[in-house]
């Protein structure tokens, strides 16, 4: 299909980049092809090779075609080119995925699912909202139940979690961890106790970590961490005996067999015993 694409848009040089390499060395001669149903195909695509003054294929690994295989997902999925218009596609490229959100702080005194909760009750979007949050806030809106006044979450098991705002997600973590039945346990478990519970917001794992952190009686009574805050690098010394140690001790109680109360004495006797066997 796509070498058929570009003889129509009368591409004479081309160069073929596939993240397969089964097929790119079969098609490049370097591997013979056996299966009786990839013959056919091998062969339209040299007949196919040869309308092009210059054809190359080349092998790239799969995770340097990411974007070749989204914008094919994506024009796969974008109706027949007849007498559509297609707007020009705009390419985002962000630092991190994007189940990623984070939200710090709740604006103009609404909570998180304000725009959520919004538009399953009356399918209207923010104001200043573009296409691209407009976006967003159907896809997240999937996920959410609104019974009345009280918004949900969905859970993969068929489960509703009643969603919360920041000033009740801060009472319920210091109920569940610290409260009549609280046992102080880790943040990762906290995050599930209170999922079990039946409660739920966007951010609640990194702010039950940051909870667990901010505990007094953890830090008192937890288990002392003897790893190092950062990773230690070994050094090695230039040359042998490149430093030097000394350590001060008292004196010995009781005396050892030779009679010697201090490590500096034995040391002496012992110099002067080597000086006589020297002489």
């Amino acid at each position: 299909m796509g070498l058929n694409m570009a003889i129509n848009l009368d591409v004479h040089k081309l160069m073929v980049l596939g993240d397969s390499e089964l097929l790119i060395r079969q098609i490049q001669g370097e591997w013979e092809t056996r299966d009786i149903k990839l013959i056919p195909y091998k062969q339209f695509v040299e007949d196919l090779s040869k309308r092009f003054k210059s054809i190359e294929f080349r092998h790239i690994p799969r995770s340097h075609n990411e974007l070749a295989d989204a914008l094919a997902t994506l024009a796969f999925m974008l109706p027949y080119p007849g007498n559509t218009h297609l707007d020009p596609l705009e390419i985002q490229i962000r630092d991190q995925h994007g189940y990623c959100n984070i939200i710090d702080a709740e604006p103009d005194n609404e909570p998180w699912y304000y725009d959520i909760k919004r538009f399953l009750k009356s399918k209207e979007y923010p104001i200043h909202a573009k296409a691209d949050k407009k976006r967003t806030i159907r896809r997240l809106a999937n996920g959410f139940f609104l019974s009345g006044e009280i918004l949900y979450k969905r859970t993969p098991d068929l489960n509703l979690l009643r969603c919360v705002n920041i000033q009740e997600a801060e009472r319920i973590m210091n109920e569940v961890h610290s409260g009549v039945c609280g046992s102080h346990m880790n943040g990762y478990v906290l995050a599930k106790k209170i999922m079990r519970a039946g409660y739920y917001w966007l951010t609640m794992e990194r702010d039950c970590f940051r909870f667990v952190c901010k505990c007094h009686q953890c830090q008192i009574h937890g288990n002392l961490i003897h790893s190092p805050p950062s990773e230690l690098h070994p050094m090695s010394s230039s040359w042998p005996f490149v430093a030097w140690g000394m350590d001060v001790i008292g004196p010995i109680e009781p005396k050892v067999s030779a009679k010697h109360r201090s490590i500096q004495e034995q040391n002496f006797i012992s110099s002067q015993n080597i000086e006589e066997w020297s002489v």
